[in-house]
């Protein structure tokens, strides 16, 4: 497998999408790129031993939302990635491809291998800390709404959804980064909620005076 060649057919088939209108263009590429570093720093961590499928897994995360916006997008993804990469693999890593793509979405739903549960918990964790606060920012521009729709949401939904999402991860160490990734955006809040108020903070005592 030429993982630079996959590289380069993601980016030319997704740099340039916009799948959903509250999204960048190209967040699918780049959360994509994003989420093949992540799930192998997990793999690293949680199997350090085996690094057989690293390829496999960097290809999948590439791939894993192409079908965003055909929903389901994991069983539609499964079937395109087979089309888009089958001059670059073999037909055993197309077939490997396709099923961690199947699977990627389908939290819980059954019992997974160590690969498919490190995929989805790499795609889950993206979606928090400053990605998680970037995308927020971006919605609510997009909605001509301004920092006060943000903070609201920050403190009436966001605890309960992220919490809905931290019970889909597989791995304990998948869990201590959510919850570091959760405190620093709940820092970061208190703070934009301080400034948007035109209050100051004391960093001696971290206090607003």
């Amino acid at each position: 497998m030429n993982l630079d060649l996959i590289k380069q057919r993601a980016f030319e088939n997704l740099s340039k999408r916009k799948a959903h209108k509250h999204r960048e263009t190209g967040f699918i590429y780049y959360h994509g790129a994003r989420v093949a570093n992540l799930v192998i720093n997990l793999r690293k961590l949680i199997i350090p031993e085996d690094d057989t499928m690293d390829e496999i897994l960097q290809a999948a995360a590439y791939f894993h939302d192409v079908a965003k916006g055909i929903e389901p997008h994991h069983k539609y993804g499964a079937i395109i990635v087979r089309e888009m990469l089958k001059d670059l693999c073999t037909e055993k890593e197309v077939e490997q491809i396709s099923q961690l793509i199947q699977c990627h979405a389908l939290r819980k739903k059954r019992k997974y291998n160590n690969y498919e549960m490190l995929l989805q918990d790499a795609d889950l964790l993206d979606h928090f800390g400053t990605i998680e606060l970037w995308m927020n920012f971006y919605y609510y521009a997009t909605e001509n709404q301004n920092m006060e729709f943000s903070i609201d949401f920050y403190n009436t939904e966001f605890k309960a959804l992220a919490m809905k999402n931290r019970s889909f991860l597989n791995f304990e160490i998948s869990e201590q980064i959510f919850d570091e990734k959760l405190e620093f955006v709940n820092s970061f809040v208190k703070r934009m909620e301080i400034e948007n108020k035109g209050d100051i903070v004391d960093f001696s005592k971290k206090e607003v005076r």
